[in-house]
């Protein structure tokens, strides 16, 4: 019962530790606005992040590579492509925000958390 109620309070510790990263961040949805920006005609949208007017979206392009498209609720404000370097949670968010200025806070951070989490080594 011990072993049961310790695992039961890791599982509730880990997801309450990653979950406020994205609070209020609709994922899956759009990526309609990123295809027109690239005119790549075989790009397909692979997923995006929405907060408060904002995009981003992860485009996979014709080629075999890949794109971020950061868009303001007016235009493109950032394009991302080719590999990802930046390896910290720091380094990603500090990029998102001098890139695509006035993105909302939540939005660079819930992207920054979710980017470096999946290129991890």
């Amino acid at each position: 019962m011990r072993a049961v109620l310790l695992a039961l309070a890791v599982c509730v510790a880990q997801a309450s530790h990653a979950s406020p990263a994205c609070d209020g961040v609709e994922r899956n949805g759009g990526g309609e606005r990123a295809l027109h920006t690239l005119h790549d005609e075989k790009a397909r949208a692979l997923r995006s992040f929405l907060y408060d007017g904002w995009e981003i979206s992860e485009i996979a392009l014709s080629g075999g590579s890949r794109a971020f498209v950061f868009l303001s609720p007016d235009k493109t404000v950032a394009v991302w492509r080719g590999a990802w370097t930046l390896d910290e949670i720091s380094q990603a968010k500090e990029w998102t925000v001098e890139n695509a200025p006035g993105i909302p806070n939540q939005l660079a951070r819930c992207f920054a958390v979710q980017v470096t989490r999946e290129h991890a080594p």
